[in-house]
C-alpha cells in the first residue's frame, strides 16, 4: 500500500458510520464514497487533510525504519477489515504486558505469604461464571447466567462457596436462538425463571424452583464474601468471561464496578506447589495448566449447586467448576507442606484419604520431578494416574504378613504331598490286581480262527464270480451239523484284540451262527 490520502481517511470514517458498510473491504469502499466525496465541498475536506497529516505526524512513513528479515511490515500498513497494524501490535504488546503485570502480582502475593509464614493459613478466592451467550461486537456483551466464588486455604481446604443465578437482562437482537442453545447444550439454565427480591425469610427452599437474584444484591453479596480482597483467580481462558459478566451486571444496573483483579489460576498453582520445602516439585505454568484442565474430580457427586445437583445431569456448574479447581490445587500442593487431607474439604468426600504423618518415606534428590510432582496422599482407588506413599510401617507389616503366607503355604503343600502319595499307592495296588486278572485271562485264550474253520468243509460253487464271494444266511445254515465239541471249543470268553488282526478272523466268544460275512 503507498502513501495514504485524505479519500482514505474520509472510507474509514463513513464505515465506521455505516454498520452496513462494516465488512466491505477497501476496494468496495472506494465505490460506494465516490459519490459522497464528490458531493463535499473543500471546507469539508480540509478536516480529512489535518487527519492525514496527523497520522503521519504519528507515524513514521513506510520504508523510513530498515526491516529485518522476515519481519512483517507494520507501519502504514492495513489488516483485511482496514485496521491499522500498528494499532493491533499496540493492543497485543498492552496484553502482553497486563499478564506479566498479573503473573507478577501472584509471584509477590505468594512470596510474601511465604516468608512471613502465612502461606498455608491464606485465604485465595476462585471465580467461574456461566453465560447464555457472548456477542460478536469489537468489545463483546456477555449475558450472565450463573456466578459461582470459592474460599480456599491449604490448612482449611474450601471453606465457603458463594453461588446466585443472575438475571439474564435484555437479549441482544438475534441472540435469542443462541442463548437457548448453549443453555440446552451446557449448563442447563432456563433463560426465563422466577425473579427472587431480597428477603430474610426462614422458610425451607425449594430446590426444584430456580430463582434469579438481583444485580444489586449479587454485587453486594460478592463484596461481603471477597471480605476486602482484590485478587481472584480463574483459568486463562475464562478470564474475558467472568469480567464481561460482572461488567454487564454494572453498566445495565448503573452499579459501581467490583474493585478485583482476576488473576491466573495456574500461575498459583505453580507458585504453590514450588514454595514448600521440597523445592520445584511442578516443572511450569504449562504444567500447571494441564494439571487443572485434566479434570480429575469431574464425575463427583455432590459438587453442583443444589439446583444443578436436583434437577440435571451436566457437570457445567459454575459451583462444581470452582469446587474442582480447588480440589484439584490443593490435592497438587498439600501434599508438599504435610497437610492432611480432609475429605470434603481438601479432596470430594467419595475419594478415600490417607492422613499424612510421621513415617513417610523421603524422595531421594535423584528422582525425577515427573514422580515428585504426582504422589499423592491417598489410598488406591481414587482416580487414573495417582502414585501412592505408603507407611514404613505398613511396608514392614506387608513383609511380615507375607513370611506367613508362605510358612502355611509350604505345611499346606507338604499335606497336599501326603495325600497325593496315598492315592498313588492305591492306584499302584489296584493296577497289581488287574494285572494278574489279565494274566489268568490271556492262559485260557485261544487263537483266534478264521471263517473256514467256521464252515469247515462247506463248499459252494457258482457259475458267477460275485456269488462265490458272498456267504449268505442259507449257506451258513448248512453247516450246523458241526460237532457240538467244535462249537463249545470255539466259544470263548471276550476278550479285546489287539490293533492289527487280520480282516476276516473271527473274534472268540462270538456266535457262528446266522452270520454273515463279506470277502
Amino acid at each position: 500500500m503507498g502513501k495514504l490520502n485524505s479519500y482514505f481517511f474520509f472510507m474509514q470514517e463513513q464505515k465506521r458510520l455505516k454498520p452496513a458498510w462494516k465488512n466491505k473491504s477497501n476496494q468496495e469502499l472506494m465505490v460506494l464514497c465516490d459519490s459522497l466525496w464528490t458531493a463535499l465541498g473543500p471546507q469539508e475536506r480540509v478536516r480529512f487533510e489535518e487527519m492525514k497529516k496527523e497520522y503521519y505526524g504519528k507515524v513514521p512513513q513506510a520504508g523510513e525504519k530498515e526491516r529485518k528479515k522476515g519481519e512483517v511490515r507494520v507501519t502504514g500498513g492495513y489488516d483485511a477489515h482496514g485496521r491499522p497494524l500498528v494499532e493491533i501490535e499496540r493492543r497485543d504488546r498492552e496484553i502482553k504486558r497486563e499478564i506479566a503485570n498479573k503473573i507478577e502480582a501472584v509471584a509477590n502475593m505468594v512470596g510474601t505469604a511465604a516468608r512471613t509464614g502465612t502461606l498455608e493459613v491464606t485465604k485465595f478466592y476462585v471465580m467461574e461464571t456461566n453465560v447464555f451467550v457472548k456477542t460478536e461486537d469489537d468489545t463483546p456483551i456477555f449475558v450472565p447466567a450463573e456466578i459461582s466464588i470459592a474460599k480456599f486455604s491449604l490448612q482449611e481446604g474450601v471453606i465457603k462457596v458463594y453461588q446466585a443465578f443472575t438475571v439474564p437482562g435484555k437479549i441482544p437482537l438475534g441472540y435469542k436462538r443462541l442463548c437457548l442453545e448453549n443453555s440446552n447444550d451446557g449448563h442447563k439454565i432456563p433463560l426465563e425463571a422466577d425473579y427472587m427480591e431480597p428477603q430474610d425469610s426462614l422458610e425451607e427452599e425449594d430446590i426444584t424452583q430456580i430463582k434469579q437474584t438481583p444485580d444489586v444484591k449479587i454485587f453486594e453479596d460478592i463484596r461481603r464474601f471477597l471480605s476486602g480482597s482484590e485478587f481472584v483467580f480463574c483459568m486463562l481462558e475464562k478470564t474475558a468471561q467472568c469480567e464481561g459478566a460482572l461488567r454487564t451486571i454494572a453498566q445495565r444496573s448503573n452499579l459501581t464496578q467490583l474493585n478485583i483483579s482476576i488473576l491466573p489460576l495456574p500461575e498459583l498453582l505453580y507458585r504453590l506447589a514450588n514454595k514448600s520445602q521440597e523445592g520445584i516439585t511442578l516443572p511450569s505454568t504449562n504444567m500447571a495448566e494441564i494439571e487443572l484442565e485434566r479434570e480429575r474430580f469431574l464425575y463427583q457427586a455432590g459438587l453442583s449447586c443444589s439446583w444443578h445437583e436436583a434437577m440435571t445431569d451436566t457437570n457445567n456448574c459454575s459451583s462444581a467448576t470452582v469446587w474442582r479447581w480447588c480440589f484439584t490445587v490443593l490435592d497438587l500442593c498439600c501434599q508438599h507442606y504435610k497437610i492432611t487431607l480432609v475429605s470434603g474439604k481438601h479432596i470430594p468426600r467419595s475419594v478415600e484419604t490417607e492422613p499424612v504423618g510421621q513415617g513417610w518415606g523421603v524422595v531421594d534428590q535423584g528422582r525425577s520431578v515427573r514422580n515428585t510432582a504426582n504422589r499423592q496422599a491417598r489410598r488406591l482407588g481414587g482416580f487414573p494416574s495417582e502414585d501412592v506413599r505408603f507407611r514404613e510401617e505398613q511396608v514392614v507389616e506387608e513383609e511380615d504378613n507375607q513370611v506367613k503366607k508362605l510358612d502355611e503355604a509350604q505345611g499346606t503343600a507338604e499335606e497336599e504331598n501326603n495325600v497325593v502319595q496315598e492315592h498313588i499307592d492305591k492306584v499302584k495296588k489296584g493296577v497289581a490286581r488287574d494285572m494278574k486278572g489279565m494274566q489268568v485271562v490271556a492262559r485260557e485264550m485261544q487263537p483266534a480262527g478264521t471263517i473256514s474253520d467256521c464252515l469247515g468243509n462247506l463248499s459252494i460253487t457258482s457259475d458267477w464270480s460275485s456269488d462265490s464271494e458272498f456267504v449268505t444266511l442259507d449257506s451258513i445254515s448248512q453247516a450246523s451239523g458241526v460237532s457240538q465239541a467244535r462249537r463249545v471249543q470255539l466259544v470263548q470268553p471276550s476278550v479285546v484284540v489287539k490293533k492289527g488282526v487280520g480282516r476276516g478272523n473271527v473274534l472268540p466268544g462270538r456266535r457262528i451262527s446266522r452270520l454273515a460275512a463279506v470277502f
